[in-house]
Formats: C-alpha cells, sequence, structure tokens
C-alpha cells in the first residue's frame, strides 16, 4: 500500500501537489553571509540579484468602483458594516476614502482582515479563509497609493443587503436552511465596572429550547453567537458540555459518556461544521453546562450565549463520531493523558494539561507540550489560546518513522480566537504513535503592544492578564482498518491533483 498520504507528504511534494506554497527567501540567504562578510560588491549591496528578488511596479488605473469595492464587500463588509461589531462602516465609497490610511496600514501589515495563520508554512487550505490573497492587498495599496480616486460610478457593485445579525446563522448558506435546533443559555447579569466574571449554569436539554428533540440525532454542525446586542459587548468565551446524556457513550471507543464538550466558542469564533461523514450524537434528556466568560461594561447588561444545532437528515447517521475540541497544552510540568484509557479522553476531551505556566518580567519565553497518539487520528481544524503575553504558537508532528512536519503557526492576537476549519481533504490524518508538539512563545517585554506590565511575574490563570497555553484540535479518532481506508483514498486523490498539474 503507498504510503503517500496528506499527512505525511515531503515539503516537494506538498509542493507538487499545491497543499503548501512554497517558502520564500531561502536563495538569499547567501547573498545576507556575503554582506555580513564584506564580500559582496558594491552593486550587490546596492541592489539584490533580480533573479532572487522581483520588484512589483504599482499598477496604474485602479479605482475604487471597479477594482476597489468587491474586495471590500467580500473582505470586509461582514465586521464593518451598520449594526455590526467593527468601530466604522465601509459600505461606500466616502466611508471607506475617509480611512484610506488606517486602511493601508492594517491590510499591508496583515493586521486586517484579521488572520493571524503564518501562511509561510503547514496546511493553507481552510474553510472561510477570510484573509486577503497578496494581489489583493497590492491592489488596495496601490490604489490609495494613487489617490484613492472613486472612478466612474456606474461600475459600482450593487451595495449589499445584510439580514439583520440576530435572524442570521453563520452556516446557513453552507446547509441550505436556518438550525434545526436553537438553544439559549440562561441570561446572567454582568455587572458594570467590576472584573471579569465567569458564572456556570446547569440545565437541561429542554430548558434552554430543545423540547423540540425527541429522538437520538446526529450534529452536522453548531452556530454560536451572543443572544443579542448588551451580550455582544460583553462575551468573551464559553464552553459548553453535556454532562449528562441518556444511553452509551456515542464514541465506540469509549466505555463510558462523561463529560463531552459539545463546542468551545470565543470572540471570533463562530460555530464548528463537521468533516462529511463525521459528526456528535445529542439525545433527549441531556444535561448541559454552560461556562461562561464575561467581560463588564460601563453599565449593567444582562447577557446570554446561544447555539443553533444542524442536524444529520432523521435516520442518517456518519460512520464516525467526532471528539470535537480536544485540548493539547504548553506549560512548565505539562503531563500527557497518553496511558489514560479512551473514557477519560471523552470525559476530559484534552490529551495533555498545562500544570504551570510562569513567565519571568522583561522576558520572551517558550512552554513545550507533546502527547503521542495511542490511536490513528484526523484533525480538522485548530483554535489557539493564550492571554495578553502570547505571541505565537506552532503544532508539529513527529511520525513513527521520525520524519517531522508543521502542521500550522498561529501569531497569536488575544482579540481573535478564531477556529480554523481545514477543508475537505486537506485535514491532517496522524498514524497511531506520532508525536502531536504544541510550543508555545510568550513576550512579556515592552515589545508586545498587548503587554500591561511587563515587569511583573506571569503565571497560570483564568484571567486576561494570567496566561494559559493550550490549543484545541478539532479530532476524530479511527479504527486502525479505517484509517488505512482512508490514507488509500487520500492516496488516489492526491495523485489524481498531482497529474492534472
Amino acid at each position: 500500500m503507498s504510503r503517500i498520504t496528506s499527512f505525511h507528504m515531503s515539503f516537494q511534494r506538498l509542493l507538487r501537489v499545491g497543499m503548501v506554497p512554497a517558502l520564500a527567501g531561502v536563495c538569499l540567504l547567501s547573498l545576507d553571509a556575503a554582506l555580513l562578510s564584506g564580500q559582496a560588491t558594491r552593486s550587490e549591496r546596492q541592489a539584490p540579484n533580480p533573479a532572487h528578488v522581483t520588484v512589483l511596479q504599482a499598477e496604474q488605473g485602479l479605482t475604487f468602483a471597479r477594482d476597489v469595492a468587491p474586495i471590500v464587500q467580500a473582505k470586509c463588509e461582514t465586521c464593518h458594516r451598520d449594526g455590526s461589531v467593527a468601530p466604522m462602516s465601509l459600505q461606500t465609497y466616502e466611508q471607506v476614502a475617509a480611512f484610506a490610511p488606517l486602511i493601508r496600514d492594517r491590510v499591508s501589515r496583515g493586521v486586517m482582515p484579521p488572520w493571524p495563520v503564518d501562511k509561510t508554512v503547514g496546511v493553507q487550505a481552510f474553510r472561510d479563509n477570510e484573509s486577503l490573497s497578496d494581489g489583493q492587498i497590492k491592489t488596495i495599496v496601490d490604489w490609495i497609493d494613487a489617490g484613492a480616486p472613486l472612478g466612474d460610478p456606474a461600475d459600482l457593485p450593487e451595495r449589499l443587503v445584510w439580514n439583520d445579525d440576530s435572524n442570521r446563522w453563520p452556516y446557513e448558506d453552507d446547509i441550505g436552511r436556518p438550525p434545526d435546533l436553537v438553544l439559549t443559555a440562561p441570561m446572567y447579569t454582568v455587572e458594570a465596572n467590576g472584573r471579569d466574571q465567569w458564572p456556570q449554569h446547569y440545565t437541561s436539554l429542554e430548558e434552554v429550547g430543545g423540547g423540540s428533540l425527541t429522538k437520538e440525532r446526529w450534529i452536522q454542525a453548531i452556530g454560536s453567537r451572543p443572544a443579542d446586542t448588551d451580550s455582544r459587548y460583553v462575551f468573551h468565551h464559553a464552553n459548553v458540555s453535556i454532562t449528562d446524556m441518556p444511553g452509551n457513550s456515542p464514541d465506540p471507543m469509549g466505555d463510558e459518556t462523561g463529560s463531552i464538550k459539545l463546542i468551545d466558542t470565543a470572540v471570533g469564533t463562530v460555530g464548528m461544521i463537521f468533516p462529511k461523514n463525521t459528526g456528535r450524537v445529542l439525545r433527549p434528556g441531556s444535561q448541559l453546562r454552560w461556562n461562561m466568560h464575561f467581560h463588564p461594561y460601563t453599565r449593567d447588561m444582562d447577557a446570554a450565549l446561544q447555539l443553533g444545532v444542524w442536524f444529520y437528515p432523521e435516520g442518517e447517521e456518519p460512520d464516525h463520531y467526532s471528539m470535537g475540541d480536544v485540548s493539547l497544552a504548553a506549560g512548565q510540568g505539562t503531563f500527557t493523558r497518553g496511558t489514560f484509557p479512551a473514557s477519560e479522553r471523552v470525559r476530559h476531551a484534552q490529551v495533555s494539561n498545562e500544570a504551570d505556566i510562569l513567565l519571568p518580567p522583561n522576558s520572551v519565553s517558550s512552554m513545550r507540550g507533546y502527547h503521542v497518539l495511542d490511536r490513528p487520528a484526523m484533525v480538522s481544524g485548530l483554535r489557539g489560546h493564550m492571554h495578553l503575553r502570547g505571541k505565537y504558537q506552532i503544532v508539529e508532528v513527529v511520525y513513527p518513522d521520525g520524519s517531522w512536519e508543521v502542521i500550522n503557526k498561529l501569531n497569536w492576537d488575544h482579540a481573535w480566537h478564531k477556529l480554523f476549519l481545514y477543508e475537505d481533504g486537506a485535514e491532517p490524518l496522524l498514524p497511531k504513535g506520532t508525536t502531536l508538539i504544541l510550543t508555545s512563545v510568550f513576550d512579556n517585554t515592552v515589545n508586545n503592544k498587548h503587554n500591561p506590565d511587563p515587569d511583573q511575574w506571569v503565571s497560570l490563570g483564568d484571567r486576561s492578564i494570567d496566561e494559559m497555553s493550550h490549543i484545541r484540535l478539532e479530532m476524530t479518532y479511527f479504527s486502525d482498518e479505517d484509517f488505512a481506508k482512508m490514507v488509500d483514498e487520500r492516496a488516489v486523490k492526491g495523485q489524481l491533483v498531482s497529474e492534472q498539474q
């Protein structure tokens, strides 16, 4: 059987099938060395070899109406529109032109739209990729540098009509219908001008809107959102679990249900859609735990979270049960749960735990955690988690044969806790015996603009001024037989793509 799979290709093969962009800048190393040693000629010092560096000329004749407005509609208006979360609307030429210098700065530095995935390494095939392409960035920058002309108003695209956020769910377009079930957490009054607040609510499924569920159903996707405008102002994150579900464990490799994560969500995360032929089970009579985190505002606010649940068609069951969020941590004394039985992984939804974190003042620190898989798995997405001193996180794997690969690097911004879901067919497939490695890097110096006080020692804790160091992997485990079948199918698809190219 061919061992070529998407998880276990060399970088050369990844480049051939177009899954990872080429690593840029390697050929400049020799010139850098020559400059440092003083051996480079004057012409080489003034201009690098043109074979190594391409100087892009500014595109001429760009207009807002024809060239820039479609990009703004596709990549910016989701947030930058009347009634949404961004601080200003960018729905007209006048609005965009007024903020042109700021827009140039943000898009040229990759700050906006928020997309902290490092584009130079790892898997790059994501669902709902909100980032700008290099070409789109260049178009915006060149247009602003040319004076931000409007152009012919007749070229303007038709203005988008946005539905009210309170009536729209993130996966309606993907699935083609509103959610089948809407669950609303109990309201909580967030007291003004105080500390962060972490209320927990325990409810039955029926109490929060699940009374219409009359039989076991398999979940295809879960959307999440603050329940209303006030909730949006104070919401930070929520971890929602099924603490008790009637019947046997839905995980065929576990021997009891325990506490099962339904979804972990935070600012920037809109939900979870499971890969094809995988899902999670929900049954009537289940008990839920709503573990919330709110930031106070300048006045008291009543706040809650809503979940929208899409089911597979009645009577349809996917072949594989997904674990959903599984936590891999890095910290001082990180320990792995790899020797625990499968039921423990179901209960705790984590494969390693951060035993402690301690960051010295005015320091850059790194911590590492690892876990060895005791059965094959697929990673369908990932979401980092650090606090204000976070700099970046890297997920790597070492395969059983000793080969190594970077899955992804996430540059950290505490304002955006986005879940990154891979496209179908791009999910890393990890054989039994693979070592998962998480490296978290912290910047507790004045160079970190988010750092509230670089002179403080920082330890593990729930507050944003404390630190955390874990990453959530969307995991599905497989039997050896099912995994081998997936590997073969992926190899055939990869070969077809390679031949087409």
